[in-house]
């Protein structure tokens, strides 16, 4: 037991260090402080189990001090020693949570008593915090394995009560949520891709890595690893917006995809399925999330099962539903070119996530979501530039441009002529 003492006469200082020294071995007089500032102060740099502490010190009285070393230590157990037997001391020292209240002469026994009271207390504290983090130990190493048992039964289906026993030890809940599959996909070349990996890296320390950055990133139950990937279910708080989950829940699987590879080498792949309110629903979201995983369509990074809802068996095609998505983000940079359009809104626009939309966009139209809203800009600012009343940098920001230098070379290098030579032709 550490003690710290505080009292502006040093006789009383040393009294308390003779009695501490020649009657508890087990403790120790670790400082010693003149006036309530230097008790603080001591206690900051000390850490003391206990500090006894005079009432009447000179500068800051002895509850002051009390007062900053409960705010600054809270741990610390403070025992008040003083000459006055006043109510309103007492009263402020009990409201401050002192353990005890002793009045000078403080007899040897009543001292001894309250030391060895506290060293008791303080051995039984330190044995229920040292309990507590072996408990803590344990349940971290036997946590992987409740994470394993807690997904394997809710991708059965499995009886609620079983995985509320589960969900209640490991402090998730689960009102709602969705699930990642990820892992090395079955694709052609497979072999090749085996042996890429194999010199990349190991595999299963990618896994263990990739569940280490699941947790610190989101609150999440991660599966085993098994047949080269392992299941996500990841919590959300409810309520919950699907298009903003989806948007969320790739990026969150982009980022661990890019990290894994940028630590391991190894590549995964990612399939997302959609969001389930309620544990009953999280088989449905598990077989979405192995579906998008399977999909051999335009990337093999991450999918989300939200993105294919409309495709045809398991290769990406443009079917009428990806086809509309298409003409509905053209339609929309035709009516918005003016503004600053990002391909963030106009993925949303047709309910899609940005990355697919833009992948997407590609194969149909050839060019680029950013290259289309060029082109766009281009031949109205070409329309605008056959009107001579229509001054060249007015056509520039009638377009969407903010700087005609820019606009410049933008034109120039989509026509092969800039502005001034396109317009002067016309004449």
């Amino acid at each position: 037991m550490r003690i710290l003492v505080a009292d502006d006469e040093p006789i009383e200082r040393e009294a308390l260090r003779v009695l501490v020294q020649r009657n508890m071995p087990e403790a120790q007089v670790v400082g010693e402080a003149g006036t309530g500032a230097q008790a603080i102060a001591l206690t900051e740099q000390l850490h003391p189990d206990v500090v006894f502490m005079d009432i009447e010190m000179p500068g800051l009285s002895g509850l002051q001090a009390l007062r900053e070393i409960r705010q600054r230590c809270p741990d610390t157990r403070c025992v008040v020693v003083s000459a006055y037997d006043y109510f309103h001391f007492a009263r402020e020292a009990l409201r401050l949570g002192v353990v005890d209240y002793l009045l000078k002469p403080v007899k040897r026994d009543e001292m001894l008593a309250v030391l060895r009271r506290l060293a008791d207390d303080i051995a039984a504290h330190r044995g229920r915090r040292q309990q507590e983090l072996q408990q803590q130990e344990q349940l971290q190493q036997l946590r992987p394995l409740a994470e394993a048992q807690l997904v394997q039964l809710m991708v059965a289906g499995a009886p609620e009560d079983q995985i509320n026993s589960l969900l209640q030890v490991l402090g998730l809940k689960f009102q709602a949520g969705f699930c990642m599959v990820a892992g090395i996909a079955e694709q052609p070349g497979q072999e090749a891709r085996e042996a890429e990996a194999a010199a990349a890296g190991d595999p299963r320390q990618a896994y263990l890595y990739l569940r280490s950055l699941a947790h610190s990133l989101c609150t999440c139950a991660v599966g085993a690893w098994e047949d080269s990937r392992t299941v996500l279910m990841v919590e959300l708080n409810a309520p919950v917006d699907e298009y903003e989950t989806r948007i969320w829940s790739s990026d969150l699987a982009q980022r661990l995809r890019d990290l894994v590879k940028g630590k391991t080498g190894i590549r995964f792949r990612v399939g997302i399925g959609r969001y389930f309110s309620g544990i009953s629903e999280a088989p449905r979201s598990y077989k979405e999330a192995l579906n998008a995983f399977r999909f051999e369509g335009l990337s093999h990074r991450v999918t989300h099962y939200g993105d294919l809802v409309g495709q045809e068996g398991n290769g990406w095609r443009p079917t009428p539903a990806v086809l509309r998505a298409v003409e509905r983000g053209k339609e929309y940079i035709r009516e918005h070119f003016r503004e600053d359009v990002a391909l963030e809104q106009v993925a949303r626009e047709v309910c899609l996530t940005p990355y697919y939309f833009s992948k997407v966009f590609s194969r149909v139209t050839g060019e680029t979501l950013m290259d289309y809203l060029t082109r766009v800009r281009v031949e109205e600012a070409k329309r605008l530039l056959a009107d001579p009343n229509i001054s060249i940098k007015e056509a520039c920001y009638q377009v969407g441009y903010n700087d005609p230098n820019y606009f410049s070379r933008v034109f120039k290098k989509v026509t092969g002529q800039t502005p001034t030579e396109f317009r002067n032709r016309l004449a």
